[in-house]
């Protein structure tokens, strides 16, 4: 234990390699009890008590480990303290509110009429997974509300069209969280940019000089889209195999049944498996614009408000371009007050064209409140986890470790994307993933880039931010004990096993090609990220033209009695 008296060395001399035992234990936690919720808070509690003897509940001369002042710390200092930062609680409130958001617009029947206005186009199986397809990107604003929009609405769909429910649990789960995680708007948005945030303050903390501290935390996050080749590659490659009709693995024994018209054997009911709507809307027109005039809303008053707090805060000798606007700009405010204004455009549309009672709006706003509840208690955790670990310092003994084992910059992003997909893959979250490696990874790339040109040291971090996002994804899509794969799997009417057997060589091949093709060609040899991608789509096609089987033609006339 350190002195109590005269100078103490810092947690990362004291402990070294150990200050990544509570992110450890936190990890096998996850895995043995399949719930991520207490892995966290256990997490949370033995960081605390690593780094009681540098608090201030310990007196000189005190018994530095003792657990119920371990528990005060935890409580107090990381978990109630994170949730004082503003910008932590306007992001918490965001969440709320687009989970609101989307409840309302579910209720009064927009997205419903969104998807079934695609599903007119549905006239063959190709065309039948094209709409899926396109259903599924449609409904970017969030993972959950895309299975429980897009499940339901196009399982009677695929049905008629001989599209096997494995299949479309495929669709369904493919273009949920990766869409999600690169819009623009939505539940993932204000995440993503908190935890990056987090990454930006641990730098600006350990070095306030460093060259990271230029840029803004919505500047990253858009700068890193390009890099997310997972999420990118999975979404075309559901695109690809629609098209091409082919499929390979389990999932082409699953469509050849389904195309012989074998009988479905529905599932036992799920109450997740259709949207919450309060005592349905009230008989009338349906229109799709009852869920595109708020999302426009929202886009239109994210970017204005963007553009105006960043212009109000640009430094007056600056030069004005969109970079510096973006990097000034108050992204946590800008999305709450965006997503307040939109909550009051769709519950106002909902009464203006009598498509819902204030009761049922208000019903639904209760219901998309609650929806997002547990996605708020990860997200306070995760954030109370990450600053546990930032005391113990450990992006310092990360990014040590990583120069002493001569690790190139080039090779960073692969490097996350691996460890992001190990994670999720054992804990099923995404959202926790990011949460546990985003600060660091931050950190440990700001560090690593630090010495390159000003060019390649930002596409270094934009390229390995990039990496946390979508090996979470990738993670969290292929995981068994993941929420998404069981609300897919329930919002298809599909069984658990079905879904994850016949996804998993698709999962793979997408991130085999992520990682090759994106991933390294981008960091370590320095290709375009847009050359990158195309390259992996081209890829992706040959693979499921010369792997992938074709299924036999169906016959979908009715068949005479």
């Amino acid at each position: 234990m350190p002195s109590a008296v005269g100078p103490r060395p810092s947690p990362d001399q004291v402990y070294g390699l150990w200050v990544i035992a509570p992110a450890i234990l936190a990890i096998g936690l996850a895995i043995v009890l399949r719930q991520v919720l207490p892995a966290l808070a256990v997490g949370i509690f033995a960081a605390a008590m690593m780094h009681l003897p540098w608090s201030d509940f310990v007196a000189p001369g005190q018994f530095a480990y003792n657990p119920i002042t371990g528990l005060i710390v935890a409580v107090e200092t990381h978990l109630i303290g994170t949730l004082q930062d503003v910008d932590h609680l306007m992001i918490i409130v965001f969440t709320l509110l687009i989970g609101a958001v989307v409840e309302v617009i579910s209720a009064n029947g927009g997205t419903g009429a969104m998807v079934d206005l695609l599903s007119r186009w549905a006239s063959n199986r190709r065309r039948g997974q094209a709409v899926g397809w396109a259903a599924g990107v449609a409904v970017f604003f969030g993972d959950y509300p895309n299975m429980l929009i897009v499940g339901p609405t196009m399982r009677p769909v695929c049905d008629r069209l001989r599209i096997s429910r494995a299949k479309l649990a495929y669709i369904v789960d493919s273009t949920a969280a990766p869409v999600a995680s690169i819009a623009l708007v939505g539940t993932w948005v204000g995440v993503q940019v908190g935890y990056i945030q987090d990454g930006l303050a641990t730098v600006a903390a350990n070095d306030p000089s460093s060259w990271l501290n230029e840029l803004g935390a919505f500047e990253i996050f858009v700068g890193s889209l390009p890099f997310r080749f997972y999420s990118l590659f999975a979404i075309a490659m559901v695109l690809i195999v629609a098209l091409l009709g082919r499929d390979f693995g389990p999932m082409h024994t699953a469509e050849r049944r389904a195309a012989a018209g074998e009988p479905i054997e529905p599932l036992e009911h799920d109450d997740r498996s259709a949207a919450v709507r309060p005592d349905g809307p009230r008989p009338g027109r349906t229109s799709c614009w009852f869920a595109v005039g708020p999302i426009l809303v929202l886009l239109t008053a994210t970017l204005t408000m963007l553009g105006v707090t960043g212009w109000a805060h640009l430094p007056e000798h600056e030069p004005v371009s969109v970079h510096a606007v973006l990097s000034h700009a108050q992204s946590s405010r800008t999305m709450m007050y965006a997503s307040l204004i939109t909550l009051v455009v769709a519950i106002g549309i909902s009464l203006a064209w009598r498509r819902l009672t204030l009761a049922q709006a208000m019903d639904a706003v209760t219901a998309g409140l609650n929806r997002m509840l547990l996605a708020v208690v990860i997200l306070s955790l995760a954030w109370a986890f990450s600053d546990a670990m930032r005391a113990l310092h450990l992006a310092q003994v990360a990014t040590i470790q990583l120069r002493e084992a001569g690790v190139d910059t080039g090779m960073l992003p692969a490097l996350v994307f691996l460890a992001a997909a190990g994670v999720a893959f054992a804990t099923g979250t995404s959202w926790g993933t990011m949460g546990i490696l985003m600060p660091v990874t931050v950190t440990v790339a700001a560090d690593l880039a630090g010495g390159l040109p000003a060019d390649q040291a930002r596409s270094a971090l934009l390229a390995s931010v990039a990496g946390v996002m979508a090996g979470a994804v990738f993670g969290d899509h292929c995981s068994p004990i993941s929420d998404t794969t069981v609300l897919s799997s329930a919002a298809t009417q599909c069984s658990i096993e079905d879904h994850v057997w016949t996804q998993l060589p698709y999962a793979l091949c997408a991130a085999a090609v992520a990682l090759l093709a994106g991933c390294l060609l981008s960091g370590w040899a320095g290709l375009n990220a847009f050359v990158c991608l195309a390259i992996g789509a081209g890829v992706l096609a040959v693979i499921v033209r010369c792997v992938g089987r074709p299924i036999p033609a169906v016959d979908l006339r009715p068949q005479p009695a």
